[in-house]
Formats: C-alpha cells, sequence, structure tokens
C-alpha cells in the first residue's frame, strides 16, 4: 500500500503541476469570501468602525481564513466519476488492483500541494491590505487548524464523492453536487459569520456538516475558540467523517452491482 501511494502521490503531483495555471483560475472562480470581506468591511465602517461586534479587522481576518478554508477543501470527484461513469472509462479503473476512491483522494491530496503557495500568498497580500489585521494569535491555534482543516477536506470529499457514486443510478449526478454547492454557500458561512444568522437557524447548523467545513476551522485559525470548543469541534468533525465513510461503503457495494459499463 505504500508503494502504491508513493506511486499515486508522485503521479498525480506530476500532474497538477503541469496544470497549476488552470488551478489559479479555478481560485479566482472561488472569490466569493473575499468579495463579501469588502462587502461587510464596508458596512462596519459606515456604522462607525464595527457591526455585530465586528471590526474591520476581524472581518478581514475571519473571512481571509474563511477563504483559505474553502481553497483547501475544494473536491471536484463528483464530476469526474460522473463524467467516467457515463462515458464508460470507470470501467478500467475497476480493472486496476487499488480501489478508485484512492486515485481520486491523492489526486485532491496533491492538487493542495499546488494550490497552497498561491493560496498563502493571496492571505498575506489581504492581512496588508486592512490595517490591524492578525490572522493567528497563537501558534497552537495553527496546529488545531491543520488538523481541523484536514478533517474538513476529509469531510467534504466523501460528500462529493457519494454524490458521485449516486451517478450508478442517475444519469448524472453534477445536479446534486451543484446542489449542494449552493446549500453550502449559504450555510458555510462563505457570506457571513454564522453570529449573523437567526439564532433558530445557527441552533439547526450544529447538527449539519457545513459549519464544520469552513466557519469552525475559520474560527479556530483566528483564535475565536477556546480549548473545550475546539475540542468539541474536532469531534464533532471525526463524527461527520465516521457517518459519510459508512455512507460511501454502502453505495459503493450497491452500486457496482448497478455499474453497466455505459459508453465502454
Amino acid at each position: 500500500m505504500i508503494r502504491k501511494a508513493k506511486a499515486l502521490f508522485t503521479a498525480w503531483l506530476s500532474h497538477m503541476t503541469i496544470y497549476r495555471a488552470e488551478i489559479i483560475i479555478w481560485m479566482l472562480a472561488g472569490m466569493l469570501p473575499l468579495i463579501m470581506m469588502t462587502v461587510w468591511i464596508g458596512k462596519a465602517q459606515a456604522e462607525g468602525g464595527s457591526t455585530g461586534g465586528f471590526s474591520s479587522s476581524q472581518f478581514a481576518a475571519y473571512f481571509l481564513a474563511a477563504w483559505m478554508s474553502g481553497q483547501m477543501t475544494v473536491a471536484w470527484v463528483a464530476w469526474d466519476m460522473s463524467f467516467a461513469v457515463r462515458q464508460g472509462t470507470f470501467s478500467v479503473k475497476l480493472l486496476r488492483p487499488i480501489n478508485p476512491f484512492w486515485e481520486y483522494f491523492m489526486q485532491h491530496v496533491t492538487e493542495r500541494f499546488v494550490r497552497y503557495p498561491f493560496v498563502f500568498l493571496v492571505v498575506v497580500v489581504g492581512v496588508l491590505l486592512v490595517p490591524g489585521t492578525v490572522l493567528v494569535k497563537q501558534l497552537e491555534h495553527v496546529v488545531v487548524y491543520f488538523f481541523a482543516i484536514i478533517l474538513a477536506f476529509i469531510i467534504r470529499f466523501l460528500i462529493a464523492y457519494c454524490i458521485g457514486l449516486a451517478c450508478f443510478w442517475l444519469e448524472n449526478a453534477t445536479a446534486l453536487d451543484e446542489l449542494y454547492f449552493v446549500l453550502s454557500i449559504m450555510l458555510a458561512g462563505t457570506f457571513a459569520p454564522l453570529e449573523f444568522y437567526p439564532a433558530w437557524l445557527r441552533g439547526l447548523l450544529e447538527y449539519l456538516p457545513f459549519p464544520y467545513i469552513i466557519y469552525y476551522p475559520a474560527q479556530i485559525l483566528t483564535g475565536q475558540l477556546d480549548w473545550t470548543q475546539m475540542a468539541r469541534v474536532l469531534a464533532v468533525q471525526l463524527l461527520w467523517v465516521g457517518v459519510f465513510f459508512v455512507v460511501y461503503q454502502i453505495m459503493w457495494r450497491l452500486g457496482r452491482k448497478q455499474y453497466g459499463a455505459v459508453g465502454a
């Protein structure tokens, strides 16, 4: 397994390095949190320096952290799987001595290595543009964020993979992924910190995976959570990883029986 993982990592890292310009374009397509940052900063300045308890620098720190979290949890596997199943090329993957899950997973992991330097550059520029912005208050929060964002990425990948597996029953599963994308924009803290959401909605979101992918990792990085709260976030993230991994296993076993190699 180590040799297989090394081979997949090397192959996909070379592939992603070649397409780094395309990755930058996809980064530009995910600029909504930065756009919302300018909107909320403008609102805070119009109201005398703060709104809802957030100052301009606090808005900048939150949205930069949220954008970075979103960039680190991007997953497009549902689109790739839907295309492969419809074209019949998924048959080749089934013949290989390794579960296609790990090939898609390594494809996403290696893409992060190419994406992160550009993400880091944008975050640094954002911090410098807004006076007083402190993205990280303590080094300990960076360590916890590292584990939180890994779990957030796994959750997002498993959700996307399960959506991709739905193409065993549907002609095209990308519509489901688009629906998830819309819901995640509204419910993950991309438009605004969850402090601005109605109390009933925020209470409901505690039982959904959306805020644990973007909002809570951003809060951890910016030092807005204490150790008890951070431990709870990591525990809930692990729970969601377990839930979606079980869903993936069930869909994978049932889906293979439905696969008809259309277009092969």
